[in-house]
C-alpha cells in the first residue's frame, strides 16, 4: 500500500492503536526529517499490525497533538474488524498529523524551492517545517519583496524559499499545479532551474505519498483470517509479539513495558495510572512519574521493587496489582501528605530522588486507613530526613529498595505492627553508605536538603519562576579553586539556597559585595556571619557556619547522639 492508502485507513478508524501503545513522543525535528526521508523514496521501515475482532480497548490516531492530550479509549464490543498497530505508531502518528493535522497548533509546510543536492547526504534535503499560519504568510511576503528587486533575493542560506502547506499540495490537481507554479514564477522572478525545481517536487510528493508501495511496508497478522478462525492469534501471543519486539529494540524502558502489559489486563489503567499521576503533583515538587506508581505497585503486591517485565506476564499478578492499585494510591497520598506536612518538604529532588519515598508507601499501605499513627510520626520524620541525607535509594534502588522493605517492612506488617523500623533505618543506611553518626558527612552528602532545613524551606512549587530557589556557592569556585581543593571549595557551609531573580547577579562577586544588601534577618536565617565574608577567613567561615547548621539541622528534626550509639557499640 501506499502511504496515503495507509493513512487513509488510519483516518477512517480501521487502522488503530492498542492500549499497550506508548504515547507519541516524537519531537517536531524527527517528524521533518521523517518527511525528508520520504522524499528522497528512502524506505520507512514495517508497520506492524494486528488484525482482530476481538473485544479490545483502543483508541483512535491523534488528528490534533498536543503535549497534554487525554487519550479516549474504546472498546470493540461490537466486534468490528480493526488493524491495530504493534510497531510503527512513531512513524504512523507523525505522518498522519503531518498530512492531516496539526501539532501543537501548527501545520507542517514544505519548501517546495528546497530540494537541491548537498555535498553532505545526512543534511535534510527537503525542508519541512511546522509553524503558524502568520509566521509562514510573513516568510513568503518577505521573499516576494526583496525578490522583486532584481538585484536581491531572499536568501535563507544563501537559497530562496518559499513554503505551502504540506496538506495543500497533496491534494492539487494537475491544473492547480500548473496554475501554481505560474503564480510563483510571477511573483518570485523565478528562473529556470528554479521553476523546474517546483515542477520535480510537486510530481515527487504525488510519487511518494500516492504512488509508491516500497517506502513504508505494513504487515498484519492474522490478515484476511475468519472472526472464528482457530488459527486466530490470542491477546497474550499478541502482547508477547509485542513485548519482544519493544525488549529488542529497546525503544521502550521496562517501565513502559509494565504500563503496557497492565493496559492489556486491566483495561481502567490507561485512563487511571496517568490522571492519578497529574494529581498528586498538584502543588509539590516531588516530580512523581507512572515509574514511581509502578515501583510502588510492585512492592505492596511482594513483586520486589525492580521493573520484572515477566512478572506480568501472569494474569494472577495483574489482577493483583489491579486489586492493590486503589489502596496503594491511597497510600501515595498520604505519603505525600505525612511529607509535606509533618516533614515540611515538598522537593523530591532534596530527599535525593523520589525512591527514597517508597518505603514510607509500602508502612502506609499496611497502617489503618493509610494514616501514619501519631507515635510513629517522629520516627517516618526522621527515618525520612536519614534516607534523604544518606542518598541510599539513589543507587541501587532496585535490590536496596526491596531489601529494606522484605527484611523490616514486611515482618512487621504481617505481625499487624504498625510501628516504622527507625533503628532499622539507621543501621541498613549506615552500613550501604558508611557513617555512624549524625554529623558533617551526611551533610556534605546533601548540601540541598540540609539548606531546605535550615532556612526553612519545603520545596513547594514557585508560580513565577524567578522565585524558584536556586543553590548557589557564598564565595565564588573561581576564586577558591586558586587556592583550596574541590571539597574544600564544595563544602556543605558555602552554599545558600536564594531565588533565582536575586541570584543570578552574583557571579564572581566578592562575597562581602554581594550580600551588601541583603537584610541581617536573612542573614541569621541562613546562619551567615556577615564579618566572615572575605577570603582569609573562608575555612573559618566554613568551620563556624558548618557547625551552626548541623546543630540547627539536629535540632529541627530531633535528631540526637543516642540515636546512633547502637552503631558505635557494635564496633
Amino acid at each position: 500500500m501506499s502511504i496515503i492508502q495507509v493513512l487513509n485507513q488510519v483516518k477512517e478508524g480501521e487502522i488503530v492503536l492498542p492500549a499497550i501503545q506508548r504515547n507519541f513522543v516524537w519531537p517536531e525535528e524527527k517528524v521533518s526529517m521523517l518527511l525528508d526521508s520520504v522524499m528522497r523514496s528512502y524506505p520507512i521501515g514495517i508497520a506492524l499490525m494486528w488484525e482482530t475482532y476481538d473485544n479490545i480497548q483502543y483508541r483512535r490516531f491523534l488528528h490534533e497533538y498536543r503535549a497534554d492530550t487525554k487519550h479516549t479509549f474504546s472498546d470493540n464490543t461490537d466486534g468490528n474488524r480493526l488493524k491495530v498497530v504493534l510497531d510503527g505508531q512513531q512513524r504512523l502518528q507523525s505522518l498522519y498529523i503531518a498530512l492531516y493535522g496539526q501539532h501543537e497548533g501548527q501545520y507542517l509546510y514544505f519548501d517546495v524551492l528546497s530540494g537541491e543536492e548537498a555535498d553532505d547526504f545526512q543534511e535534510e534535503r527537503f525542508d519541512f517545517r511546522f509553524a503558524s499560519v502568520q509566521e509562514i504568510e510573513k516568510t513568503n511576503k518577505d521573499a516576494e519583496k526583496v525578490r522583486s528587486t532584481p538585484s536581491h533575493t531572499h536568501v535563507t542560506n544563501g537559497k530562496l524559499q518559499h513554503f505551502v502547506k504540506v496538506q495543500q499540495i497533496f491534494t492539487m490537481g494537475a491544473k492547480a499545479q500548473q496554475l501554481f507554479r505560474k503564480s510563483l514564477e510571477k511573483s518570485l522572478n523565478l528562473t529556470d532551474d528554479e521553476t523546474l525545481r517546483i515542477m520535480v517536487n510537486l510530481a515527487k510528493i504525488d510519487e511518494v505519498l500516492a504512488k509508491d508501495e516500497n517506502i513504508l511496508k505494513t504487515v498484519t497478522i492474522d490478515e484476511n483470517q475468519p472472526p472464528g478462525s482457530p488459527e486466530r492469534k490470542s491477546e497474550s501471543d499478541v502482547l508477547e509479539i509485542f513485548v519482544r519486539i519493544n525488549v529488542q529494540g529497546t525503544r521502550l524502558s521496562r517501565s513502559d513495558l509494565i504500563f503496557s502489559m497492565m493496559k492489556l489486563n486491566w483495561k481502567e489503567s490507561a485512563e487511571a495510572l496517568p490522571q492519578f499521576v497529574e494529581t498528586i503533583n498538584k502543588g509539590n515538587c516531588l516530580g512523581l512519574d507512572t515509574d514511581f506508581v509502578i515501583r510502588c505497585l510492585f512492592a505492596t503486591c511482594h513483586f520486589g521493587t525492580k521493573f520484572n517485565v515477566d512478572l506480568l506476564r501472569n494474569k494472577a499478578n495483574a489482577e493483583k496489582m489491579k486489586r492493590n492499585f486503589s489502596r496503594c494510591c491511597d497510600a501515595i497520598r498520604s505519603t505525600i501528605d505525612v511529607v509535606q506536612n509533618d516533614c515540611g518538604c515538598s522537593s523530591s529532588r532534596a530527599l535525593g530522588g523520589y525512591n527514597t519515598l517508597v518505603p514510607f508507601v509500602y508502612y502506609l499501605f499496611h497502617c489503618p486507613k493509610q494514616q501514619v499513627p501519631k507515635s510513629e510520626v517522629e520516627h517516618f520524620r526522621k527515618s525520612l530526613y536519614l534516607f534523604g541525607f544518606s542518598m541510599p535509594f539513589s543507587r541501587y534502588a532496585d535490590s536496596r529498595l526491596w531489601k529494606f522493605i522484605r527484611m523490616e517492612l514486611k515482618p512487621l506488617a504481617e505481625k499487624g505492627d504498625h510501628s516504622f523500623p527507625f533503628k532499622e533505618a539507621i543501621d541498613w543506611a549506615a552500613s550501604w553508605e558508611n557513617f555512624d553518626e549524625f554529623g558533617s558527612s551526611l551533610l556534605q552528602k546533601n548540601p540541598r536538603l540540609a539548606l531546605h532545613v535550615v532556612q526553612g524551606l519545603s520545596g513547594a512549587k514557585s508560580l513565577l519562576s524567578a522565585n524558584e530557589p536556586e543553590m548557589d556557592h557564598i564565595f565564588p569556585r573561581s576564586e577558591l579553586r586558586k587556592k583550596y581543593d574541590e571539597l574544600v571549595v564544595n563544602h556543605y557551609a558555602n552554599f545558600w539556597l536564594l531565588s533565582k531573580g536575586k541570584n543570578q547577579n552574583k557571579s564572581k562577586k566578592h562575597p562581602a559585595k554581594y550580600f551588601e544588601k541583603v537584610p541581617d534577618s536573612e542573614l541569621r536565617r541562613a546562619l551567615i556571619d556577615r564579618q566572615l565574608l572575605k577570603y582569609p577567613s573562608y575555612k573559618k567561615f566554613i568551620k563556624s557556619r558548618g557547625e551552626k547548621m548541623l546543630d540547627r539541622v539536629k535540632k529541627k528534626l530531633g535528631f540526637c547522639d543516642d540515636d546512633f550509639a547502637f552503631l558505635r557499640e557494635e564496633e
